[in-house]
């Protein structure tokens, strides 16, 4: 009896309170939060971090028979704040790391190094403009 008292209590209570707060129409037509939009250089960066970790382990057992992908994009695509992206210290990292691609693909024998060399602009970069992501960024490293 006194559990079925406390649930009854519970739901009267929740009920009174939901009410109360919607009294007032406009309060209940406006949502109370908003979902932030990615970006087009969040999705790509994230789409960035995913590709090099998926071939992290080939570089490191160097298996990797072909050209690592170049995300020529990054000069591009637009941010979250579009004038970070457009600053010429912004643009001058993004080329950095497509210099630092093209020398993972023209290395023979020491991928290894240059792998974590283009890792090495990627946190540079993310210093900078963006430091958020360099906590997951850190995760690319070959030891």
């Amino acid at each position: 009896m006194y559990k079925k008292s406390i649930l009854i209590f519970t739901l009267l209570s929740f009920t009174i309170l939901l009410l109360s707060n919607c009294a007032n129409k406009q309060s209940c037509d406006k949502p109370k939060y908003t979902m932030a939009i990615d970006s087009e250089l969040t999705l790509l960066m994230r789409d960035m971090y995913n590709y090099y970790d998926s071939v992290k382990s080939e570089v490191v057992d160097g298996s990797l028979d072909e050209d690592i992908k170049t995300f020529t994009e990054i000069h591009k695509a637009v941010a979250t704040s579009p004038e970070k992206t457009l600053s010429p210290l912004y643009q001058a990292f993004a080329t950095n790391y497509i210099q630092s691609v093209n020398h993972i693909n023209q290395s023979d024998k020491n991928r290894k190094d240059a792998f974590n060399l283009m890792v090495d602009n990627c946190m540079n970069c993310h210093q900078q403009m963006c430091p958020g992501p360099m906590v997951r960024i850190k995760k690319l490293y070959i030891e």
